[in-house]
C-alpha cells in the first residue's frame, strides 16, 4: 500500500514538473568562499510567481558546478521542492542582418560533396581492381607448372612458359592503367577537396557561430505555491577552477622595531562567471579531501631541514641610523593629514572547528579571468629580537638575523614572504609553519658596520725524537668592531677539524668562553658589543699526526 501511494505520489509531482512555469531571474553573487582549490559561491535572486508549481532559473553558471553541493533557501509563503543542474540548447535564431551565402555557392558546395562521395567510391572499386589482379598474379607465380619438375619434357616446359608470359604481361598492362586512373582520381580529389574547404571557410566568414549559441549552464530551483507570491532564493554551490594561496610581507623599520607581518590571499578564479562587488571569505580547508577517518600510524619524531635561500642587498649605513634620521626628518614634514588605512583593518579571523576563515568585510571584484588578485588579510606585530650572524670563516660580513616569536599563534599557511628593511626590498624566504621550532629565524641581509678579520696568529710544529709522529698546535684571532652608535648582539661561529683516521688526534686546548659542540666541532659565541667597541675572540687546537702522510689541513 505505501509503495502505491509513493508510486502517485512521484507520478503527481512528474506531472506537475512537465507543466511547470519557467521563470528566470536575474540573480547576482553576493558572497564568495574560496578555499586553496575551489569555491563556495552564493547567488541570490528576487522573483514574482504564480499559483502552482514554478521553476525558478539562475543562469550565467558557471559550468565547473559541483552538482552534489547545490543547496537552496528562500524567503516567502511557497515550497522548494528540488534543485537541479542543467544545461539549456539556445534556440537556433536566424539573424536576417547575418551574411547570405548566394544559392550558386550552396549548389556548388552540395554538389562537391556529392561528387567527392561518388569519386570515394570509385577508388574503392578501382583498388578492389588492382587487389584481384596482384591476387591472380601472386597464383600464377606460385603454381607448381612454372616451379617445373624433372619430369616436364623441354616442348612442354617452353609451352608453359609461353603461356605465363603472356599472362603476366596481361596482368601488368592492366593494373598499369588501374594505377594511372587511380593518380588521376586522385588529383581530382585533392582539387574538389580544395575547393570545398575554400567554400566552407566563405560560409563560415560570413556565418559565423555565435559564442551565445553555445549550451548554457543553468540551476533550476522547483518551487511550490498555493497563490500567486513574491518571494526571493539564495542557491549556494561549489566550483572547481578557483582558489587562494598566502603571501607574506614581513617589514621591519630597525633593530629597536619589531617585525610587522603583512599576511596577503592571491585569488584567482577562472569559472567562467564574474564575482562583482562580492564578500569574500578564505578558508584553509580542503573540501575535496578525503574525509574517511584516518588510522593512527606510529609517531616517528626526526629533524626538519630548513634552508633560507634569500636575495641581499648591501647595506652601506647602520640601519637604527637611517631609521633615526629619516624618521626625524618625516616628522619635520608632517602635516594636517591623517594615515591612510590599509584593507586588512577590515578582516576577522575566525577559527571553526576544522579550519581557519578570514572574513573581508570589504566587498571585492574578482573577474574570471585566471589573474591573481592580491587581497590583504590582516596585519599583525610580532615580537622580535635581533643578532648579528658572523661566521668569518666562510664570509668576512655580518648577517643581521630577526628572530620572530609567538608567530605560530596567526595559524599561517605555507607560502612565500617578502622581507623589507627600512623601506628597502631585501629579499624572499619561505614560512613553514609545521616545523617545531618556535622561533622563526629570518636574514635581513649583510650590515658592513661591523668590521671582521680572522687570522692565524699561532701555528707550531713538534716532532717526537722517535718516530715520526709530530703534534702541530694552531691559535686563531678573530676581530670584531662595532661601528655603530647602538649595541648589538652577535653570534660568532667557527669550528676546529674532525679526524677521521684514528692515527689523526685533535684535542681543543682552549676554547676561549666559547661553547663547543664537540660532535660536530662548532665553536659558538653570544656576546652583547657596545658602540665603538672592539673585541677579541681567540681559540687553540692541536693535531698529532704521522708527518710521513700527507695532511688535507688547509692551515
Amino acid at each position: 500500500m505505501r509503495k502505491c501511494i509513493l508510486s502517485i505520489i512521484i507520478l503527481i509531482a512528474g506531472v506537475l514538473y512537465s507543466v511547470a512555469e519557467e521563470i528566470p531571474v536575474k540573480s547576482k553573487v553576493i558572497n564568495v568562499t574560496v578555499f586553496p582549490g575551489s569555491a563556495q559561491l552564493t547567488r541570490s535572486a528576487s522573483f514574482t510567481a504564480v499559483s502552482g508549481v514554478n521553476e525558478i532559473i539562475f543562469e550565467n553558471v558557471s559550468s565547473f558546478v559541483n552538482t552534489s553541493s547545490i543547496q537552496a533557501k528562500g524567503k516567502g509563503n511557497f515550497t522548494i521542492l528540488d534543485v537541479k543542474f542543467r544545461y539549456k540548447q539556445p534556440e537556433i535564431i536566424i539573424d536576417p542582418q547575418e551574411g547570405v551565402i548566394p544559392p550558386k555557392v550552396l549548389k556548388e558546395i552540395a554538389l562537391l560533396e556529392d561528387s567527392l562521395a561518388y569519386l570515394n567510391f570509385d577508388l574503392s572499386e578501382l583498388y578492389l581492381q588492382i587487389d584481384a589482379f596482384n591476387m591472380e598474379k601472386t597464383i600464377l607465380t606460385n603454381n607448381q607448372l612454372v616451379k617445373g619438375h624433372g619430369g616436364d619434357t623441354i616442348t612442354e616446359l617452353k609451352a608453359t612458359m609461353e603461356y605465363f608470359r603472356v599472362k603476366i604481361n596481361d596482368i601488368n598492362t592492366n593494373i598499369q592503367k588501374l594505377r594511372k586512373q587511380e593518380f588521376g582520381m586522385k588529383k581530382q580529389l585533392s582539387r574538389m577537396s580544395a575547393r570545398l574547404d575554400d567554400l566552407k571557410a566563405y560560409n563560415q566568414q560570413q556565418n559565423p557561430v555565435n559564442a551565445s549559441k553555445s549550451p548554457i549552464p543553468q540551476i533550476i530551483v522547483i518551487i511550490s505555491c498555493d497563490a500567486a507570491v513574491n518571494g526571493s532564493i539564495d542557491i549556494s554551490y561549489m566550483v572547481t577552477n578557483a582558489g587562494w594561496t598566502p603571501t607574506y610581507d614581513l617589514k621591519t623599520n630597525g633593530i629597536d622595531q619589531p617585525v610587522q607581518l603583512v599576511y596577503k590571499a592571491d585569488v584567482w578564479q577562472s569559472t567562467g562567471e564574474d564575482w562583482e562587488n562580492s564578500r569574500i571569505k578564505l578558508s584553509t580547508i580542503t573540501p575535496s579531501a578525503n574525509n574517511i577517518k584516518p588510522v593512527l600510524p606510529v609517531f616517528y619524531l626526526n629533524y626538519y631541514n630548513y634552508y633560507v635561500t634569500s636575495t641581499i642587498n648591501t647595506r652601506e649605513e647602520s640601519g637604527s641610523q637611517k631609521y633615526k634620521d629619516d624618521k626625524a626628518m618625516s616628522g619635520a614634514n608632517e602635516g594636517a593629514y591623517l594615515d591612510a588605512d590599509y584593507a586588512y583593518n577590515y578582516t576577522n579571523m575566525v577559527q571553526t572547528m576544522t579550519n581557519v576563515e578570514f572574513d573581508i568585510k570589504l566587498p571585492y571584484t574578482i573577474p574570471s579571468d585566471g589573474q591573481i588578485h592580491i587581497l590583504p588579510v590582516q596585519s599583525e606585530s610580532l615580537p622580535t629580537t635581533y643578532v648579528y650572524h658572523i661566521v668569518p670563516k666562510l664570509e668576512s660580513q655580518a648577517f643581521l638575523i630577526a628572530k620572530i616569536t609567538d608567530w605560530q599563534k596567526l595559524d599561517l599557511l605555507p607560502g612565500k614572504a617578502n622581507i623589507y628593511f627600512d623601506g628597502t626590498f631585501v629579499g624572499e624566504t619561505q614560512i613553514n609553519p609545521y616545523t617545531v621550532s618556535d622561533t622563526l629565524d629570518l636574514a635581513l641581509g649583510r650590515d658592513r658596520s661591523l668590521q671582521i678579520q680572522r687570522k692565524q696568529i699561532k701555528n707550531e710544529t713538534n716532532k717526537k725524537l722517535v718516530g715520526s709522529i709530530c703534534t702541530k698546535t694552531i691559535t686563531y684571532e678573530i676581530t670584531v668592531k662595532n661601528t655603530k652608535m647602538v649595541k648589538t648582539e652577535i653570534v660568532l661561529q667557527d669550528n676546529i677539524p674532525l679526524s677521521l683516521d684514528e692515527e689523526i688526534k685533535v684535542l681543543l686546548t682552549d676554547k676561549g668562553k666559547a661553547t663547543w659542540f664537540e660532535s660536530t666541532g662548532l665553536l659558538q659565541w653570544g656576546e652583547n658589543i657596545a658602540a665603538n667597541e672592539t673585541k677579541k675572540f681567540t681559540y687553540t687546537f692541536t693535531v698529532e699526526y704521522d708527518s710521513a702522510k700527507s695532511l688535507n689541513s688547509g692551515f
